[in-house]
């Protein structure tokens, strides 16, 4: 009799421990499956504040066109733009300029990016003007470093600005600044949400050249850019900010030429919105406060991303 309520014990246990253990097992199940619901979830929220970052974000397409950040491996852009830029009467020869331009970029491997850049330029002096080519720049850019804690973003570039516009030596209006220059920079940004603050440092090395017998040496420029972009939403950016250039001397035969060092300035002003998946309209102003520069420059942009 003991030994078969015993095994009755023994039996009815172990039956409420098969019903725990499928219990504890039906429980976990459970769990299981509200986590992949919470976490999918989550991810479809995610998708639909940011749906594609570099594509849709124009705080990110502006910092491409700053030269701040580089397009990704096989991403292509291709910007049609319209510049005009304007000089005061008391300020001849030059009275206005208009150029079309077309700039190519493409995103290489290990975070480097080139870039190429023909314009088409129509410039009206005080007596004539004259249309052609302008200069065409090509460069080259690489992501030293990317933004971590404390340290800024750093892109380095490397440019070179061939003269294959008109020099003006036909005794035509010029529609190119005449000199090869060979051009290098670095430029830091750090982001401050729903800001990002950026400066270059650049050098342009503009190379002599004989112009009627003389050497003629234009003179180098040290260059230096500050400016913060606002987010103000996904799809638009606001851009402030200010460009300095200390010009050398001009030489004629090792001879400097007085007067021709001078420090240009100009306060830059900037709009970005993005139209679609592939397109940006980006406009542009600059207005002098200093230097040999034009009074306004005004400027519109429509990059296509592939």
């Amino acid at each position: 009799m003991r030994q078969a309520a015993i095994a009755l014990l023994l039996a009815w246990a172990g039956a409420v421990a098969a019903q725990d253990t499928e219990e504890l097992q039906r429980q976990l199940r459970d769990r299981d499956a509200r986590i992949r619901e919470l976490t999918e979830r989550l991810e479809s929220l995610e998708k639909k504040a940011e749906p594609d970052d570099d594509l849709l974000r124009a705080l990110e397409r502006t910092l491409v066109l700053q030269g701040a950040l580089m397009l990704r491996p096989r991403t292509y852009e291709v910007e049609p733009q319209f510049v005009y830029e304007r000089w005061d009467k008391d300020r001849p020869p030059l009275r206005y300029r208009s150029e079309a331009a077309v700039t190519a970029r493409a995103g290489l491997a290990w975070d480097s990016q080139v870039q190429i850049r023909v314009p088409y330029a129509h410039v009206s002096t005080l007596g004539d003007s004259a249309s052609g080519l302008g200069d065409v720049d090509v460069a080259l850019s690489h992501q030293l470093a990317r933004e971590s804690g404390y340290w800024p973003g750093l892109v380095a570039s490397i440019a070179w600005l061939s003269r294959t516009g008109s020099d003006g030596l036909d005794g035509r209006v010029p529609t190119g600044g005449g000199f090869n220059v060979l051009q290098a920079g670095i430029t830091a940004s750090k982001r401050q949400d729903p800001l990002v603050h950026y400066a270059t440092v650049a050098y342009a090395d503009a190379r002599a050249r004989r112009i009627e017998g003389a050497y003629v040496d234009p003179g180098n420029t040290l260059g230096f850019r500050l400016g913060t972009i606002l987010a103000a939403s996904p799809g638009s950016s606001l851009t402030l900010g200010v460009n300095l250039a200390f010009v050398d001397s001009a030489r004629v035969d090792g001879q400097s030429v007085p007067g021709t060092d001078t420090v240009s300035g100009t306060l830059q002003i900037g709009l970005g919105t993005v139209l679609s998946k592939s397109a940006m309209l980006s406009l542009g102003g600059e207005f002098r406060f200093s230097g040999n520069v034009p009074n306004f420059r005004l400027s519109l942009a429509l990059p296509i991303r592939f």
